[in-house]
């Protein structure tokens, strides 16, 4: 939970001080991005934005359990992915996932979406690759907002200590080449302000590929949530 909420908000708002100063209590246990996320959406209906992650890793988490659009999918009561890389969509139908579709979120009128009312839209590590975070979040609530109870937005977190250590350990930055974006947990609140939405919680938690950072680390991150590597916003619309 975050510190000093109402004031952060008035700040969040352009109401508040010129400098603001985001901390988290400390938190008891560390939680893993999918379990996170699997507690929240647990037999809910779920809209999964970006559901095809990148092709070249699919067959490989496939293999291992680890794909999160076939986790999703045993722990909802509905799900349906949404994406625009053609190529990995028909290559999950090909792997006999099919509660899949190739269409553009940006665009009106997807009469998937439409005939449903969903409690949540899940964009699983997709806002760093966007080119206008905030246009594109005000696009899909202009388009769907009726049909959407909830926003769940995960993002990697720049002062996550992973990327941190790479920076002061060797003096490099190591990133997904197509991201755009470094989101801090005040910066995405921020933008989901901006694209008229309301922060509901924010928790902070690691990585599934980042455990080996827990090894000599439990304690400071523990005490310091702000070092987990990844954040998970749920927001909804203020209309």
């Amino acid at each position: 939970m975050i510190n000093s909420w109402k004031e952060l908000a008035n700040c969040i708002e352009g109401k508040g001080t010129l400098m603001a100063s985001l901390q988290f209590h400390p938190i008891d246990h560390i939680r893993l991005r999918p379990n996170v996320i699997f507690d929240i959406v647990d037999n809910r209906t779920v809209l999964h934005l970006g559901c095809t992650d990148h092709i070249e890793i699919i067959d490989n988490k496939l293999r291992s359990g680890l794909y999160l659009h076939k986790q999703l999918t045993r722990v909802t009561s509905k799900c349906l992915g949404i994406d625009i890389n053609k190529e990995a969509v028909e290559h999950l139908k090909k792997n006999g996932i099919n509660n899949v579709i190739l269409r553009d979120i940006t665009q009106p009128n997807i009469i998937e979406i439409k005939d449903e009312k969903w409690d949540f839209l899940l964009m699983a590590e997709v806002l760093e690759h966007i080119d206008n975070p905030v246009e594109f979040l005000k696009v899909i609530m202009k388009n769907y907002g009726s049909n959407i109870e909830s926003l769940i937005i995960t993002v990697p977190n720049a002062f996550g200590l992973i990327h941190m250590g790479n920076v002061l350990n060797t003096g490099t930055e190591v990133i997904n080449s197509d991201h755009k974006y470094w989101f801090t947990p005040y910066t995405l609140w921020k933008v989901i302000y901006e694209a008229g939405l309301v922060l509901d919680d924010m928790i902070m938690c690691l990585y599934e590929n980042s455990i080996n950072v827990l090894l000599k680390n439990t304690d400071m991150l523990l005490n310091k949530p702000i070092l987990l590597d990844t954040i998970v916003a749920i927001c909804h619309s203020n209309h």
